[in-house]
């Protein structure tokens, strides 16, 4: 894309007006009173969209993805994802790679930049991520997988023991079980649901 409101995506986590008013839209929408809880949401959202990317490249196509130059539109506080250059470098272990890629590339910034705005908790960010990961791995299996667990979960459960996101979920015969919230619980949509 050239123009068309694509931006590079770490301006997300280096500018602190544009992620604040992501976030203030996110909470807008979703009719959250505190703006921690659109940070997570937000948080969620993003983190999701980033292993899909490396979960669909490494388990369809053992391929790295090159994650370093992305770009992101907005609207409504719903973020898309671009790679600029799609390119990625076969090989059969690359999952610590694609960690350091996602974890250490954009969601410890991010958190960062989240922590800076509002008062939401490195853990339950930790938590989103780990989730996030665990999410977009099911997805993938539930859409290409003939058997169960399929390699994106497998994947993921790999990828779950590294130290960064160890602790953060606690696995169970039937799936997994976090160790906090994502907050989602406390906007009025879940609330109207209830």
């Amino acid at each position: 894309p050239v123009d068309d409101g694509w931006q590079p995506v770490h301006r997300l986590y280096t500018d602190p007006d544009l992620l604040g008013g992501i976030v203030e839209r996110v909470r807008t929408r979703l009719a959250a009173t505190e703006p921690r809880v659109a940070a997570s949401i937000f948080f969620l959202g993003v983190a999701a969209r980033l292993w899909s990317i490396g979960i669909g490249a490494i388990v369809g196509h053992r391929l790295l993805p090159a994650l370093d130059e992305l770009l992101f539109r907005e609207a409504d506080g719903q973020i898309a994802l671009h790679i600029v250059r799609p390119v990625g470098r076969r090989g059969d272990d690359v999952a610590a790679e694609l960690a350091d890629a996602v974890l250490d590339g954009h969601l410890a910034p991010l958190s960062t930049a989240l922590q800076q705005l509002t008062k939401v908790s490195p853990e339950l960010l930790r938590g989103n991520a780990a989730s996030a990961l665990l999410g977009a791995a099911r997805e993938y299996d539930r859409h290409r997988a003939a058997c169960s667990p399929g390699p994106g979960w497998r994947l993921a459960r790999i990828l779950c023991d590294d130290q960064r996101l160890s602790g953060a979920v606690c696995f169970t015969n039937n799936g997994y079980r976090r160790g906090n919230c994502c907050l989602y619980y406390r906007t009025a949509r879940h609330r109207a649901r209830g």
